[in-house]
């Protein structure tokens, strides 16, 4: 396996227990620059900084998208993963409650209530 697919595949397993976008761009020394991937393209990143390799990491619904670039070779990987509960968005509390609604008598409208 290449070094520019064991890269995509480690960068998507990293990916999973994160929440945002990010584009990566590898120079050939292997320095990483790691920025938000919006109006970026992979050949344009790769040739603004001299990139070896580079990569985009994307959400889309339940599926979480890597692809990479290293000007020959393109591959796209993909991995669906479960949306997560509101209960655990940041600023949200970490225990999940439980509603409990106490059971109501129901009585017909042509029926007295008492007696």
């Amino acid at each position: 396996m290449s070094v520019f697919l064991r890269q995509a595949e480690e960068i998507l397993e990293i990916a999973v227990h994160g929440n945002q976008e990010v584009a990566i761009a590898i120079d050939r020394q292997g320095g990483v620059r790691m920025m938000d991937p919006t109006g970026w393209s992979l050949p344009s990143m790769r040739l603004e900084y001299g990139a070896g390799f580079v990569y985009k990491v994307e959400r889309h619904g339940g599926v979480l998208r890597v692809e990479g670039w290293d000007g020959t070779q393109r591959c796209v990987l993909e991995k669906r993963v479960g949306l997560r509960p509101w209960a655990y968005l940041p600023g949200m509390p970490a225990v999940r409650r439980r509603l409990e609604i106490a059971p109501v008598a129901i009585t017909p409208l042509h029926q007295p209530l008492y007696g």
